[in-house]
């Protein structure tokens, strides 16, 4: 905006002066407007030293004399913002110079104006008959040189204004404002508002400002200033001895500058940034009398009456209170000033030192209690170092372990991901192979249960069944060969001297010597693939050793991370293949099957995480490894082999499954009803032999007429069925205490017994053989069930049991009666033997009356 105005041409007067001939070179200086007066007073006023007298000076004022402005004293520069827009000039060296001297020269007249102010106090000291000099002098030294400190920073107040303000100290408003800065009193908005407004009314009726309300001092003001010409800025030295310094405007230059602020005002809206200006300029002037505040009052309260001479003289003296007074206290409050001294006691400065005393005392617990807690900071760090330094090198083999793990697990996991597909397919051949032959063996007998049916049905001898040749061909392949099988098994039980066998408890298992070695090489070639699975990874991901020491080692070296990793949830997951790649061809319903607790995997996992030194802490995560393992990988496999290879028939099958899974159940806590595949293992159980029910049994019913002769074919197939049946029950009881009971109970009573064997024992005789299948059936049954029974009566399933039982005694004594009395007595012992097994199944009812109907003591053991 500088440059949109074009400046007036101005000639300057060459001042006078007495230095060398470079001095004179530089004298003259740039132009200079009226901004510049106020920051060169000092420079004009001590031209006014070194230039021509007063009177001459004034013979040089021009004729139109025009209005002069006296400085104001701001809070900001707003005025001058407001009445002319600054323009920065670059001082020549000769102005520099010339300032510098000027400064020097009037620091050494101060020091000069202390001295003697000190040798007139010292004199006045003298005739009042003091006798501690030397302490008044030192005294006296050091509030010198402090009431020089602080004028040296009231000069520095705000630039020129605070010069003006120092030069203008003998005028009585000026004094009293700047007594009551010092004193710590902050100016209030009435205050501020006032000057404002004085300000403002001066830059719109007047063409100057007067600095002082009082007529005296206006009138003085106006005799001893001068005018700035346009073309001179020289100062006059007429009231040099009085320190003030006047400020002459050009009307002319203050017209342009007003134009420029209305101009600067709509364009950038000045006016909002001189009341910001102002205002920081007055929040600094209040933060320097508050920190002022504090040493003003201690000085008041200090030197009692005397504090008013002080602060009329200048700023009071702090040495003797240390030169740390600067900075108030938090807690001191402050202390009320009063012109009386009379009500200052020794009561009142007592109580008040001891207040401070008081207040001394608090600020020192405080920082004693800082440096307590700084200090022992201080050793906490230095032992964390000095710990951390220990540590530095486990710290880097710690790394580098970890480092090294990482990458092990990487790897091992990027290769289980690759064969665990290849794992899963082998798995899958292996199902589907022994799901094939249990199939096929189901399909076999009950063939055979059907051929063996039409073949003894009685409208056969009629001849009223014809079949076509190839399937009589096919009929007879399968008779012959079944007869086959039947030889084999009775040749055997020979050889073991198995006695009290019946038709039908055997298994119709066997297979043919190609089904058999067809099956065998199908098994070999899947463990041969399993086996070389592996052939392309290196030990470390394939010997189970050496994966299990891999993260010992982390476990023993780094104990505290291999928990917070929880490492014993990941290893079941991270063995699983390896567990079930060994478990591929296992099959406990085989007779030679190993046991899974004998397989390298569970040798090498049963004393995972366990040291040879130390006992086994049961609180250890890493006992429950193998139980997890059991669980989730051979609970599974027990599962599909019960869904798909399980005969339920076969009591040799039965019963090793069942031994298996109560050793399971017993030794391994995960393995629990809570567990899903322990639920999925028990429900398939059930399935099974619900299948096994609606597709197996078979009870053939025939005329008493021709099951007379046991020899024949429909008697012998009637008896076989039976013992079948009989046979399934006990492998479905020996179920008990894995299965719900009372699941147990429908599935065995309800389903079986009462549906197939009670109605198969009605329509046979009641002799020896029937006694003692009702024997075989009732020694199935577990014991528990009848401990906990009251009364006379038994389980309601059994009542069809005991009502056939108490039948059969009537007919054998109807039957015996007549006989012989050998016979009698034989009929009579199976009726004993009928009412003990009544009481065995606790059917006490039917006992009794029997007892009562025979006349013959019940034996209750």
């Amino acid at each position: 905006m500088a440059t949109m105005f074009k400046k007036p041409k101005r000639n300057f007067r060459r001042k006078i002066n007495t230095s060398d001939s470079e001095n004179e070179n530089d004298n003259e200086s740039e132009p200079m407007d009226v901004d510049e007066m106020s920051q060169d007073s000092v420079s004009t006023e001590a031209s006014a030293d070194q230039s021509k007298s007063k009177d001459k000076k004034k013979k040089k004022k021009p004729k139109e004399k025009e209005p002069s402005a006296t400085a104001v004293l701001s809070f900001g520069h707003e005025d001058e913002e407001e009445t002319a827009e600054v323009f920065k000039v670059k001082k020549s060296s000769h102005s520099k110079r010339i300032i510098k001297q000027l400064k020097k020269e009037k620091k050494e007249k101060e020091e000069q104006l202390e001295k003697d102010r000190k040798e007139q106090r010292k004199a006045e000291r003298a005739k009042s008959g003091k006798t501690d000099g030397k302490s008044d002098s030192e005294d006296e030294e050091k509030r010198e040189q402090n009431l020089k400190k602080l004028r040296e920073e009231l000069r520095t107040l705000n630039g020129d204004e605070a010069e003006a303000l120092e030069s203008s100290e003998d005028e009585s408003e000026a004094v009293a404002f700047r007594n009551r800065l010092a004193r710590g009193e902050i100016p209030d908005a009435k205050t501020i508002h006032i000057i404002r407004k004085q300000r403002q009314l001066a830059r719109d009726n007047q063409d100057f400002i007067a600095l002082e309300e009082n007529e005296e001092s206006a009138d003085k003001n106006a005799s001893t200033s001068r005018l700035v010409r346009d073309d001179d800025h020289d100062k006059s030295d007429e009231d040099e001895e009085e320190g003030r310094v006047d400020f002459t405007v050009n009307t002319a230059a203050r017209d342009r500058q007003r134009m420029r602020d209305n101009f600067m005002a709509v364009e950038h809206g000045s006016d909002d940034d001189n009341e910001k200006a102002e205002k920081n300029w007055e929040d600094q002037q209040i933060q320097k009398a508050v920190k002022q505040a504090p040493e003003v009052i201690l000085q008041q309260h200090t030197n009692g009456a005397k504090s008013t001479a002080v602060t009329s003289r200048g700023p009071p003296d702090l040495s003797r209170y240390g030169p740390n007074l600067a900075t108030p206290l938090p807690s001191l409050a402050p202390m009320s000033r009063t012109s009386d001294t009379s009500q200052i006691t020794i009561e009142s400065v007592r109580r008040r030192l001891e207040e401070r005393l008081d207040t001394l005392d608090t600020v020192y617990r405080g920082h004693k209690m800082a440096l307590d807690t700084a200090q022992h900071d201080i050793e906490e760090a230095q032992t964390s170092i000095a710990s951390c330094k220990q540590n530095t090198e486990g710290l880097e083999e710690r790394y580098r372990f970890f480092q090294e793990m990482r990458g092990y697990v990487r790897d091992l996991v990027e290769c289980l991901n690759e064969k665990v597909p290849s794992i899963n397919e082998l798995e899958q051949r292996m199902q589907n192979l022994l799901r094939t032959r249990a199939t096929r063996l189901l399909q076999r007998r009950q063939q055979d249960v059907r051929d063996q049916c039409q073949d003894y049905m009685t409208n056969k001898a009629a001849g009223q069944v014809v079949m076509a040749t190839e399937e009589e061909q096919a009929k007879q392949r399968r008779v012959a060969e079944r007869e086959a099988r039947r030889s084999r098994r009775r040749r055997a039980r020979e050889t073991r001297n198995i006695v009290n066998h019946h038709e039908g408890l055997s298994s119709d298992d066997e297979e043919s010597q190609a089904d058999e070695t067809k099956f065998c090489m199908e098994q070999e070639n899947i463990e041969g693939a399993s086996t070389s699975l592996f052939e392309d990874a290196l030990e470390d991901f394939v010997e189970m050793d050496l994966i299990r020491r891999r993260f010992e080692e982390w476990k023993f070296e780094f104990g505290d991370t291999y928990r917070e990793a929880y490492i014993a949830l990941c290893i079941p997951k991270l063995v699983n293949p390896f567990v079930r790649m060994q478990l591929m061809g296992w099959n406990p319903l085989k007779e030679d099957c190993q046991d899974f607790e004998d397989m390298n995997w569970y040798n090498c996992l049963v004393f995972f995480g366990c040291e040879s030194t130390q006992e086994v802490d049961p609180e250890d995560s890493d006992v429950k490894i193998l139980p997890s393992i059991v669980e989730k990988v051979v609970i599974p496999k027990l599962t599909y082999l019960v869904e798909s290879v399980w005969d339920p028939l076969s009591t040799t099958q039965t019963s090793r499954l069942v031994n298996l899974s109560q050793r399971i159940f017993k030794d391994y806590p995960t393995v629990s009803l809570k567990s899903k595949p322990t639920q999925a293992f028990l429900q398939a159980v059930v399935t099974r032999i619900k299948k096994a029910l609606d597709d197996d049994v078979f009870m053939p019913l025939y005329p008493m007429s021709v099951l007379d002769n046991r020899s024949s074919g429909p008697a012998t197939f009637f008896h076989r069925q039976s013992w079948t049946c009989i046979k399934l029950l006990g492998n479905i009881l020996s179920w008990h205490g894995l299965v719900g009971t009372q699941l147990l109970q429908r599935l065995a009573l309800d389903g079986l017994l009462n549906r197939y064997i009670v109605l198969g024992l009605a329509n046979s005789h009641v002799d020896r053989h029937s006694m003692e299948k009702c024997q075989t059936i009732i020694s199935t049954f577990p014991k528990i069930w009848f401990a906990d029974l009251e009364g006379e009566k038994t389980l309601t399933q059994l009542e069809n049991l005991c009502r056939f039982l108490s039948k059969a005694a009537e007919l054998i004594h109807k039957s015996t009666c007549r006989l012989s009395d050998s016979e009698r007595q034989e009929g009579r012992l199976l009726i004993k033997q009928m009412s003990k097994q009544l009481v065995t199944i606790h059917a006490m009812d039917h006992a009794v009356g029997l007892s009562n109907q025979y006349s013959f003591k019940i034996n209750a053991s």
